[in-house]
């Protein structure tokens, strides 16, 4: 697609998220492809951010692959800017790398789903960089499907159990914190902001966007089967906060499963109370956003009706420890293990048989995880290394 005839070129690319909508399949795309040509023949390169003895900056080329293969997650990206101690400090980084390249002849691209937060930021960006005009994009999603892939990914890790009382408190507070930041970013001047459905293929959609010969970069932060998530809120030793999501990247480079069913956490009385809520911060961004954008998104079901969810809902929230699902996980990690070169003897645990009770199944299931994650590990210092040394 790239720009539209007559329009102020492309100088940088900013992915801003949001959170849930496909930044991790992208991130890692992009970290396998750091450098592209555009259409019209221009060189793109993707950079990401790391921490140095110097403060942040830029990484590229030979050394983000590096990094990339060393990763647990399988990407690089900019890191999270609600964890840095100097705010002004980070956007004046992030401005030097985009003015450094542009001097160059290079787009760059930067990526950091957080940044779909911090609008206000986008001015002082763009004078950081010495440039008029910032390209931003944004991937999005119907509200009551983002906030249960929310819920998953941070709600229920707060309390470590499911619950449908925990379910509703979390509730409680709940939004649709996407529209109201899409919203922020349409207002702000400068900016050129495109908005995409998260539920087609992200990559081949940013691709198309501008451009670009990008393809996936592999299975990244699908949703895991709902029984390593009833296993890992029942052992915290291998998910000890909300953000320590490394395990399931780990079973999800290594291991094969057949298609379950989706997570799922909300009965239909708790969502008939939080959607008048998210209805208004889905109607934010929309009225912010050209009129023939928001009619396509809206095409999509799901945005303005719950038709597309009754079903669902009242199926009630996805068990976690269902027998036949444990078993599933089971061999799904015993070939993973094996795949990702654990030798037979690292593993310690026997199948159980279908009706052992949970606590054998996990002890049986930890006993397979740890030498897959033992077994990664040694895989991606190997393949840093070579990347490193250029093998």
């Amino acid at each position: 697609m790239g720009t539209e005839p007559g329009a102020a070129p492309v100088r940088a690319i900013l992915h801003i998220g949001a959170p849930k909508c496909g930044s991790s399949a992208l991130q890692r795309a992009l970290s396998a492809t750091p450098v592209l040509r555009g259409a019209e023949g221009r060189r793109h390169l993707y950079l990401a951010g790391r921490q140095g003895e110097a403060g942040l900056g830029p990484v590229s080329g030979r050394r983000l692959s590096v990094m990339m293969r060393h990763a647990v997650h399988g990407y690089t990206c900019w890191p999270n800017v609600a964890r840095q101690d100097d705010p002004g400090a980070y956007w004046a980084a992030v401005g030097a790398a985009i003015a450094a390249e542009n001097a160059r002849g290079h787009v760059p691209i930067l990526s950091s789903e957080g940044w779909i937060a911090h609008a206000v930021r986008a001015p002082e960006l763009a004078r950081a960089a010495g440039i008029d005009l910032l390209d931003a994009v944004v991937f999005v999603r119907p509200p009551l499907d983002w906030l249960n892939a929310a819920y998953w990914q941070w709600g229920i890790w707060h309390t470590g159990f499911f619950h449908n009382r925990q379910v509703e408190r979390w509730l409680e507070r709940a939004r649709y914190d996407v529209g109201p930041h899409v919203a922020a970013w349409a207002a702000q001047p400068g900016v050129r902001l495109a908005v995409e459905s998260a539920r087609g293929d992200v990559v081949a959609g940013f691709a198309a966007r501008y451009g670009l010969p990008l393809t996936p970069g592999g299975q990244v932060n699908r949703a895991p089967p709902p029984a390593l998530t009833g296993f890992l809120l029942r052992n915290r030793r291998f998910r000890p906060t909300p953000h320590d999501s490394a395990v399931e990247f780990v079973v999800q480079r290594w291991c094969d499963f057949a298609p379950s069913q989706k997570l799922w956490a909300f009965l239909p009385r708790f969502v008939q109370t939080v959607w008048p809520r998210l209805q208004e911060d889905m109607a934010r961004m929309m009225e912010a956003l050209p009129a023939e954008l928001a009619e396509r998104l809206l095409a999509e079901p799901g945005w303005t009706s719950l038709d597309p969810y009754w079903a669902r809902m009242k199926a009630g929230p996805t068990r976690l420890d269902a027998p036949e699902d444990l078993a599933a996980l089971y061999d799904g990690l015993a070939l993973g293990a094996a795949r990702a070169g654990a030798g037979p003897g690292d593993v310690s645990r026997a199948k159980p048989a279908a009706s052992a009770p949970v606590e054998d199944w996990d002890r049986a299931i930890a006993g397979l995880l740890e030498p897959l994650l033992e077994a990664d590990l040694r895989w991606r210092r190997r393949g840093a290394l070579r990347r490193m040394i250029g093998v």
